[in-house]
């Protein structure tokens, strides 16, 4: 069976409770998905159009509904062919087996992601789909996915700030810390000034060569009484980032160490190589537009005690 088009719709603005409305789509004829926050589905589905666009398949991946699904399968029809054949299992019923325009397929793909990243509610929070992931497969295209003059071993550093009411609702700004296309960090610093100055020190340090050095954040007995939260969400109370300058003079090494909740264990959250200029601008950039979009509705909530306004954000600007 061969079928002219195949997409994947999807209502961005339809995100209610953790639910969003989606459709598979075969020559005009509509087959309903549920995405669910708890498994967002759209990095996986990115990867899917990057696969057809490097033409590296077989490739797969599960749509989780929460405990039932669709199975994607795109399988390679000959070396130069410009189809290939897509299979999809929606819990157990075949409801995709036909062959489609691999170009067509991971454009129009690419369009529809395009539309949770602009326009959904929380879609870098609690979809985990900020726009940049956008604007990475883009630029990866135009390039043929071919490797630009940046050593592969230098990561990218991205930092995406929780809108008002995301993570679970917290009432303090957050930012997670992504690293190429994942995500590694989140970093619920809540309103203690001295973690957020710390940051800052670590950023200026960072901007002025001035490595090797430490941060530890400590989140002390007395902090965890008046706050009620755990500094990290997922890496226990204490978390120590390491900059370290390597040999070319010009980048720098970043390893952060989370201790275990409830234990004596640590655990390495990342370890990677950052270009300076590229991780410091990333994130004056990102907490730049934070403060002039999202930041007022935590002031207007009354429970904001610390003004991220006061950061010397002009410190770090390089």
């Amino acid at each position: 069976m061969t079928a002219n088009t195949f997409s994947l719709e999807i209502d961005p603005l339809s995100s209610d409770s953790g639910w969003m409305h989606c459709w598979l789509v075969v020559d005009g004829k509509r087959h309903y998905l549920d995405a669910t926050s708890v498994f967002p589905p759209f990095g996986a589905v990115l990867a899917f159009a990057q696969a057809l666009a490097r033409n590296k398949l077989p490739h797969k991946f599960f749509w989780d509904e929460e405990g039932h699904g669709a199975k994607f399968q795109a399988l390679p029809i000959g070396a130069e062919n410009q189809s290939f054949r897509l299979l999809i299992d929606h819990d157990g019923e075949i409801v995709v087996d036909a062959e489609f325009d691999w170009e067509q397929t991971m454009r129009g793909l690419l369009e529809a992601l395009r539309g949770v990243a602009l326009d959904c509610p929380g879609a870098e929070s609690e979809w985990e789909f900020p726009y940049f992931l956008i604007e990475n497969f883009e630029r990866d295209l135009a390039r043929g996915f071919t490797p630009d003059s940046t050593s592969k071993e230098i990561c990218v550093a991205n930092f995406v700030f929780g809108h008002y009411g995301g993570y679970g609702g917290q009432i303090y700004p957050a930012f997670t810390i992504w690293v190429d296309e994942r995500q590694t960090l989140y970093m619920s610093m809540n309103d203690l000034p001295r973690f957020w100055w710390m940051w800052f020190e670590f950023l200026e340090k960072i901007g002025n060569g001035d490595l090797p050095a430490e941060a530890v954040f400590h989140k002390e007995a007395e902090d965890r009484i008046a706050d009620g939260a755990d500094l990290f969400l997922a890496f226990g109370l204490d978390t120590t980032f390491h900059f370290q300058a390597l040999p070319d003079g010009q980048n720098f090494q970043l390893k952060i160490i989370g201790a275990v909740a409830s234990s004596d264990m640590q655990q390495v959250i990342l370890e990677a190589s950052f270009e300076p200029r590229q991780f410091v601008e990333s994130f004056v950039r990102m907490f730049s537009e934070f403060l002039q979009i999202s930041y007022p509705a935590f002031l207007e909530s009354n429970e904001n005690k610390f003004d991220l306004r006061t950061l010397p954000l002009d410190r770090l600007t390089l």
